[in-house]
């Protein structure tokens, strides 16, 4: 650390080594890297839930499931426009060249760079530690793999291109270190390279003696079904649906309980379940930046609010009329607000609805119709009165898909990229492919299907430390 390398760790690590050099159980050695040594201390390091529990903030801002109407927009000019705390929000809602003004930190970026420098930590030490068993290094071990995962699967569907396997060998990526060094020239791997790793990250991890699940405080904390869960997602990110469907599949069989939005309609503002205690969530990934999740910032696009029907408790307890969420100040349209629900930050890590739609979607494409409407409906019993549930029907797979995914951006709306990384993938299919429109106040932007603006501008402040990183076009 006292040479000038130009690494994205040497910001990262500076915070990283800060945080833990505190505790009296880690040991520092000199050259900017940690030896802990004992297996135990490892587990320590695993436990800094503010640098693993977490995920990219910005990213549904930039999907077509938000819209700012004028009056919206406007007010929000008058009130925060000028504002640097709440620009990113802004220029990421038109898709601007540069979220971030020059020398202004990407705060998201650094964090889950810093988890991914201490994960990696873990991964290349903890095998040689002293006084653990194989089995105690191996499950640490299986726990950083997951994380590491995670946070490339995230970013590499932020800042670069949508996997295509006739492209992704020549399409940039993102920075993929894979140890803990602070001397590594910063390049971009390509998105083929970046997938490769994360499956091959998941796969060991799954053989890596993972508890079958956590709940609870340790939701946080990967489990063999959140490992399964993420490979479930990244397999559907490429295409590879009948892969896809097998790891949902196997998720769960460990974990497939559903919270009945009926037993909650009475419930208060933040009396509803919270990460430790919501029986869907099998891995917690929460939103970093608590500002990008003020739920009047999140107001919801027509087109999603009227594809709901009345009776369903999502459109009813998850979202709500913008009069209310700006204290009379706004009127018309509803905003996303589950929020306030539950207390807490929204959180993109998976979950039990999500391999059934994952699972539902492998089988529409299979051209298994009934099977399909069958995981759909099973997670759509949940979102309905009893009294008011209608299961929904398809007569063949090409309409049955089309459900399975009107049904996915229902349930995963808001909740952590999902919409942007699915609008992403499904582009590449002639079918789904969509141009977008946001309107700010009187300005009117458009994203093609194959935009620039669907891999996200690194801020400039990384340039000065990365100055052979490629900026996305």
């Amino acid at each position: 650390m006292m040479m000038k390398k130009h690494s994205l760790y040497i910001l990262f690590l500076l915070m990283s080594v800060a945080f833990v050099s505190c505790d009296d159980y880690v040991d520092i050695k000199t050259e900017g890297r940690l030896y802990p040594e004992e297996t135990e201390n490892y587990r320590y390091l695993l436990n800094q839930t503010s640098i693993f529990d977490a995920s990219y903030s910005l990213v549904d801002v930039a999907s077509d499931d938000i819209e700012m109407r004028k009056n919206y927009a406007t007010y929000f000019e008058n009130n925060y426009g000028t504002s640097d705390y709440y620009r990113p929000f802004k220029e990421t809602y038109k898709w601007a060249d540069s979220v971030y003004y020059a020398g202004d930190t990407d705060n998201d970026l650094g964090v889950m760079y810093q988890g991914l420098y201490t994960a990696n930590v873990v991964i290349t030490e903890v095998m040689t530690s002293n006084n653990g068993t194989e089995a105690e290094k191996a499950s640490l071990q299986a726990e950083a793999l997951v994380h590491r995962a995670y946070i490339f699967l995230d970013l590499v569907n932020i800042f670069g291109k949508a996997y295509d396997a006739e492209t992704s060998e020549t399409d940039l990526g993102i920075p993929m270190f894979t140890e803990p060094t602070v001397t590594e020239e910063v390049t971009r791997a390509s998105v083929k390279a970046v997938y490769d790793q994360i499956v091959s990250d998941l796969q060991q991890a799954i053989n890596g003696g993972l508890p079958a699940t956590r709940r609870g405080t340790e939701v946080g904390f990967p489990s063999l079904a959140s490992a399964h869960a993420l490979l479930a997602r990244t397999y559907l990110y490429m295409g590879r649906y009948t892969e896809a469907q097998a790891e949902a599949e196997s998720a769960l069989s460990l974990q497939n309980s559903l919270l009945n939005m009926e037993d909650y309609i009475d419930t208060p503002d933040s009396g509803w379940p919270r990460r430790i205690e919501n029986p869907e969530l099998i891995l917690s990934k929460m939103s970093i930046s608590s500002y990008k999740d003020a739920p009047a910032l999140l107001t919801l696009n027509d087109e999603l609010l009227n594809s709901f029907e009345e009776e369903d408790l999502r459109y009813q307890l998850y979202t709500r009329p913008i009069s209310e969420m700006t204290y009379d100040q706004v009127s018309g349209g509803r905003a996303y607000c589950e929020g306030l629900l539950t207390g807490e930050k929204r959180n993109a890590g998976p979950t039990v609805p999500e391999m059934l739609l994952i699972k539902a979607e492998g089988e529409a494409r299979a051209g298994d119709t009934d099977a399909a409407m069958t995981s759909i409906n099973k997670l759509r019993m949940t979102r309905f009165k009893a009294e008011d549930y209608v299961p929904l029907a398809a007569a063949d797979a090409e309409e049955a898909l089309l459900k399975v995914l009107e049904e996915r951006r229902k349930e995963l709306m808001a909740k952590g990229g999902f919409r942007w990384f699915d609008l992403k993938r499904l582009n590449k299919d002639p079918r789904f492919a969509k141009t977008i429109t946001h309107q700010y106040i009187d300005e009117v932007y458009t994203l093609e299907p194959e935009g620039d603006r669907y891999q996200f501008p690194f801020a400039s402040s990384l340039f000065q430390y990365a100055p052979n990183l490629e900026q996305n076009p």
